[in-house]
């Protein structure tokens, strides 16, 4: 059966990835277009485009990048640089990433912050008057940007001559990144345009939909595939979000051609709502319902799955959270607290041998050997790549990594203790797997949702190695961790354990000093 032929596509009319040539430019999306383009070109500075999740900024910001390079003149004038994860530890990290995606060559591990952006500065002044060339920084996902680096981003706006701004910088965020300017006010009252991107109203919704059968068929003039009814139902269900209508028009049309239908009616489309399990289009289901009761039950239903499948999917990281560490002058069991609960655990007694090497892990798409030696070591000195190196001899060229190969961490102590004695800290995951913990450390769901973090791994006699996911702090008392634990979301807060004893045999790994 070929998935295009059967309803004369060409091309796959509800992909989900942002296809810039599936845009149908409604007003407001071409307003936002135009006015973008225009700050761009004077040279304003910094813009904001603020939406809910699935209201079209990701394909909107691939649609300006396609706009700027399609037109040869603009490709010459304007360069633009995409940084889609904006999720960093530290402004060395960020400041450190945004000079090699410009282009900045010859960067050393050893750069200040100061340092850093004199060459970011020097870079622009020489690209933007020098070669009078435009120089955009276009940031995706930019509710996740840092505090401390926001503040980069007002002294990047700094770099200026006295006609116009060096870096024109343009940050598409959910709403919440709203408020999180709001705490800015300086950088906030230098923002040249803040757009709001609204849901679709049901006639631009269906035109969107008919618009994208139109491109799928190579703008061939077909009859509708949803009848007025089955309109309705998606409208109903997705509150008219252009990814929710994507998501749940693929699948209707996937049923069409299982059911060997042509058009999509209101049964139809309720029937797709109830095979599907993602919670976005569970809410068709709640919204074609008619009793209030039932939309209860589901509800609550629904949230009591999701605790026994997160807590199922979590159990093999929750059942090593709890580390103990003893100290030589106190021979108590260690004291562990979570969510402001006081518990003991007993540790076997055994000695353990320190492994030959920290783990293996496998690298994927956006896992670089610079950063992972950041993540794991605190740092990437040029003593610390070349241990990697060594110990990976199939690795060819340290700055090409395969994706899917895996690469084996060393032992290399660290030099200076991270910690000091008394030091209380708390860890959010934890586990004897590096592999494991790393994955988690690496998520961006994860990240999103918790304060800084670090990767913190050890070893002592006691325990054996240890991985673990810590809060960037060390706190001065089991309160102030408590009440740190109490911010986090309930059910990794459930899960954080405090760290408050340590052996003396106790070695470190990652060299970065925590927070105070």
């Amino acid at each position: 059966m070929d998935y295009y032929n059967i309803l004369n596509f060409k091309k796959e009319p509800f992909s989900n990835s942002p296809e810039p040539e599936f845009l149908f430019q409604l007003p407001q999306q071409t307003s936002c277009l135009q006015k973008l383009e225009l700050a761009v070109r004077l040279r304003r500075g910094i813009n904001v485009v603020i939406g809910d999740i699935g209201a079209g900024k990701t394909t909107l910001c691939r649609k300006l990048i396609r706009n700027f390079s399609s037109v040869t003149a603009d490709s010459a004038e304007i360069e633009t640089h995409l940084l889609l994860d904006p999720a960093f530890n530290s402004v060395v990290e960020f400041l450190q990433t945004v000079a090699l995606m410009l282009g900045i060559k010859d960067l050393n591990n050893f750069e200040s912050e100061w340092h850093l952006k004199e060459r970011i500065k020097n870079y622009l002044f020489d690209k933007g008057v020098d070669e009078k060339k435009i120089i955009v920084l276009i940031i995706d996902e930019g509710q996740k940007i840092p505090e401390n680096c926001l503040e980069i981003l007002r002294e990047f706006l700094n770099y200026e001559t006295n006609n116009f701004k060096l870096l024109q910088i343009i940050i598409f965020a959910q709403k919440e990144f709203q408020t999180i300017l709001k705490k800015h006010p300086n950088l906030l009252d230098r923002v040249n345009l803040l757009y709001h991107l609204q849901p679709l109203s049901f006639k631009q919704m269906r035109a969107m939909i008919n618009h994208r059968l139109r491109v799928a068929r190579d703008n061939e003039t077909a009859p509708s595939l949803f009848t007025f009814g089955g309109l309705v139902a998606v409208y109903l269900a997705t509150g008219g979000y252009p990814r929710k209508v994507v998501i749940l028009c693929h699948q209707v049309v996937l049923t069409m051609i299982i059911r060997q239908k042509n058009k999509a009616g209101w049964f139809m489309v309720r029937s797709c709502i109830n095979d599907m399990a993602t919670p976005s289009l569970r809410m068709l289901k709640w919204a074609l319902g008619s009793v209030s009761v039932v939309i209860i039950v589901s509800l609550s239903l629904g949230a009591i799955v999701f605790q026994r499948q997160y807590t199922a999917g979590h159990k093999q990281l929750a059942g090593t959270l709890a580390i103990p560490m003893t100290s030589n002058a106190e021979k108590t069991d260690p004291v562990f607290v979570s969510t402001g609960k006081v518990s003991t655990q007993q540790d076997e007694k055994k000695n353990w041998i320190m492994p030959e090497c920290l783990g293996k892990l496998t690298m994927t798409k956006r896992r670089t050997l610079w950063w992972t030696a950041y993540n794991i070591y605190g740092e990437a000195r040029p003593e610390i790549i070349n241990a990697l190196t060594a110990a990976n001899p199939h690795i060819k060229n340290k700055n090409i990594i395969v994706e899917g190969e895996k690469i084996e961490l060393p032992l290399i102590p660290a030099d200076i203790k991270p910690i000091t004695d008394g030091d209380i800290i708390a860890a959010v995951e934890s586990g004897k797997d590096l592999e494991i913990v790393y994955n988690v450390f690496q998520d961006d769901s994860f990240r999103q949702k918790m304060p800084a973090v670090v990767f913190f791994s050890f070893w002592n006699k006691k325990d054996g190695i240890n991985f673990a996911i810590v809060i960037d702090k060390c706190f001065r008392d089991i309160r102030a961790a408590q009440e740190a634990i109490g911010k986090l979301p309930p059910p990794a807060a459930e899960k954080t354990k405090i760290l408050s004893q340590w052996d003396a045999d106790t070695v470190f790994f990652n060299r970065r000093k925590l927070q105070r």
